[in-house]
């Protein structure tokens, strides 16, 4: 089968999430897809960050002239200002409709990563990775052309994809209640993996004395967004500086966003010199901060599953996790220890019995070591080649079968 996959929007220069996820899924169809052909379509400016798949047999990459293609965007983002649902859509039909042409004509389907679909008017069948709608959740967490962007773009893709992936049961159940024109059996819940391998490998203390970083400490990868929560973290370590005289050393490392400025402010006003911001790093220098932690905290009030959990279990280091559901799913394999995200006395408790309680830590580390493997990317690459499989087949998609 012929699979096309729309890496059109990707953004070369982003350290996070949605890239560490579509690299990971790429490298597990590369090793589960060995009897399909995917065609990776890109532009010149981001070709780079994919060149490893142009030496394999089975991928094929179609590149487009990336000004053109970032020309015809800023169009797109220009008739958003109209907020009209169906001037957007025509607008993106008109400019996006040659690459639409070329990713039909080598493709039996499309799967598109990246949030929102590139046009909407598809005649091949769809699959889409929307992964979360945080912004109904959140307003406030966003711009308000940001905030009328996913609008519009989210709203149009519920109506004309195809099919549908979600990476957890709770972000199935919120798309079924925000989007009711989707029917269930159109959302295939396939989790998030993890290159276990890649954070398994040893890499060594040199990473302590690179950054100047204490013996033990706390650990947060997570872009400095507001839905992170870095916040409650902070507070949560301040709280036990202040009733229990414990400073206790925090790393934290990815961009800042929009949430840096009342981080920082924070730090400075609360004098917090034990707490490190080492912004994007390079991926080994990640890998032995992982390492090295004694725990990894996630403390996101609304994620669609989490890398960072999975990364840590890894890498062998225990976890500190918000109690959003799902984070609960994935505590069914893997041992979390679990907080309300919005708690910061009860993260503050759990930080000082697990600081002090290494015990308890050596045993869920020993166990999520085992588990994780559930969570490979060549498993998750099975399952989504099941459901492409599926969809790609005129028949399954005459008789309106069922994805699960």
């Amino acid at each position: 089968m012929r699979i096309g996959i729309d890496c059109l929007r990707v953004d070369p220069d982003y350290v996070g999430g949605l890239n560490t996820y579509i690299l990971g899924l790429l490298d597990g169809f590369a090793a589960a897809g060995r009897r399909h052909c995917f065609q990776l379509y890109l532009t010149d400016g981001n070709r780079k960050l994919f060149a490893k798949y142009e030496a394999l047999a089975n991928f094929e990459v179609v590149a487009v002239d990336g000004g053109s293609f970032r020309m015809r965007q800023r169009i797109c983002r220009a008739a958003l200002l109209s907020r009209s649902q169906e001037l957007y859509r025509q607008t993106s039909g008109r400019l996006f409709k040659a690459v639409r042409e070329i990713m039909e004509a080598g493709s039996d389907v499309i799967y598109t990563p990246t949030v929102s679909l590139l046009c909407f008017d598809n005649r091949k069948p769809s699959l889409l990775s929307m992964h979360d709608i945080q912004h109904l959740h959140y307003p406030e967490f966003f711009s308000w052309p940001r905030r009328l962007s996913r609008t519009i773009a989210y709203g149009l893709s519920a109506s004309c994809a195809s099919y549908f992936q979600a990476s957890s049961e709770f972000i199935k159940q919120d798309m079924l209640t925000h989007f009711p024109g989707i029917s269930p059996e159109r959302i295939a819940v396939i989790p998030e993996g993890v290159n276990a391998r890649d954070f398994s490998t040893s890499r060594g203390a040199a990473v302590l004395e690179r950054y100047q970083l204490a013996e033990r400490f706390l650990f947060l990868p997570a872009q400095l967004w507001p839905h992170k929560n870095h916040l409650t973290v902070l507070q949560a370590l301040r709280r036990l500086e202040r009733d229990h005289g414990v400073r206790i050393p925090l790393v934290m490392t990815g961009a800042r966003y929009s949430a840096a400025p009342a981080i920082f402010r924070f730090l400075a006003e609360q004098q917090m010199d034990y707490v490190r911001h080492l912004g994007k790093l390079p991926f080994e220098d990640l890998v032995a901060l992982y390492q090295r932690a004694a725990l990894v905290i996630s403390p996101g009030l609304y994620e669609a599953s989490s890398l960072p959990v999975l990364e840590a279990a890894a890498a062998g280091t225990a976890v500190i996790a918000s109690k959003i559901p799902p984070i609960e799913e994935v505590a069914r394999t893997l041992r979390l220890n679990l907080f309300d995200p919005l708690d910061d006395k009860e993260l503050a408790q759990l930080i000082f019995r697990l600081w002090r309680d290494e015990t308890t830590c050596r045993r869920q580390e020993a166990h999520n070591r085992d588990q994780v493997a559930h969570f490979s990317w060549e498993n998750a690459a099975r399952q989504y080649l099941s459901v492409m499989e599926r969809i790609g087949d005129p028949n399954f998609a005459r008789a309106g079968s069922r994805l699960q």
